[in-house]
């Protein structure tokens, strides 16, 4: 599968993932799911891995080798104009050529959060800017769609009242976001969906849904555009499409 899921935080797209990876496991027999989670500051390294069977191996660094919580005090403490590079250089990375040899190729948020947050949060970005995020993020649309162009974008959206709400009861790893610009960060993942060059596109509101609904949704909405190789192994794999 080819998916990239955008939006701000709190809307569902971790839990979601989850949903989908259990899926794959079930339903395709593959033994892990990685999807790609780095790409908010100062979360700059690591992945999201579901295993279907403990002994399942899992290519990638070992813990050792990860970003501790000092790493990532310290990616807060760079000049604008550095993190931008390397915000540059971890978005470029994952846009190679390399990334899209695998069948799957799971991402969240990817180079769309550096559009939202980098103007925002990081004093770097803005618009006729060098760093233009804007103009960057359509460029990088048209290299995903050279490398990739059956990649389904899924917009994680819920309403600014649903999304505090979650902040406030479940406080989150850490990330940029702050309680009054819930709504503006909203606005801008909106924006950047429906801007966005990839040709398959999907929204998904969680205000109102339970974890299930939205999984029972997605699987619908994304079912037309499962890959050949999602279908036989579907067909191949241990239980039912759904």
């Amino acid at each position: 599968m080819l998916l990239l899921l955008i939006g701000c935080e709190y809307t569902g797209k971790q839990t979601l993932a989850v949903g989908i990876s259990q899926w794959m496991i079930r339903t395709m027999g593959v033994p892990y799911v990685r999807w790609h989670d780095h790409f908010v500051v100062p979360r700059l390294d690591g992945h999201m891995i579901m295993r279907g069977d403990d002994e399942a191996a899992v290519p990638g660094k070992d813990d050792a080798d990860l970003n501790t919580a000092d790493d990532e005090a310290q990616i807060l403490t760079l000049r604008p104009g550095v993190l931008e590079q390397l915000q540059r250089h971890m978005i470029w990375r994952h846009l190679h050529p390399d990334m899209y040899r695998d069948d799957d190729v799971l991402s969240i948020n990817h180079y769309y959060a550096d559009a939202v947050y980098a103007p925002i949060y990081h004093g770097y970005g803005e618009p006729g800017s060098f760093s233009d995020r804007l103009q960057r993020a359509r460029e990088w649309d048209m290299e995903l769609l050279d490398l990739a162009p059956d990649t389904v974008l899924v917009h994680m959206q819920a309403d600014a009242k649903t999304v505090r709400k979650r902040m406030a009861a479940s406080p989150a790893r850490k990330g940029p976001l702050r309680q009054e610009d819930v709504q503006l960060v909203l606005q801008r993942f909106r924006e950047e969906f429906d801007q966005s060059l990839l040709h398959v596109k999907i929204t998904l509101d969680t205000t109102e849904s339970t974890p299930g609904q939205t999984l029972k949704r997605f699987l619908e909405e994304v079912e037309p555009y499962l890959s050949h190789i999602d279908r036989l192994r579907i067909l191949s794999g241990l239980g039912p499409p759904a």
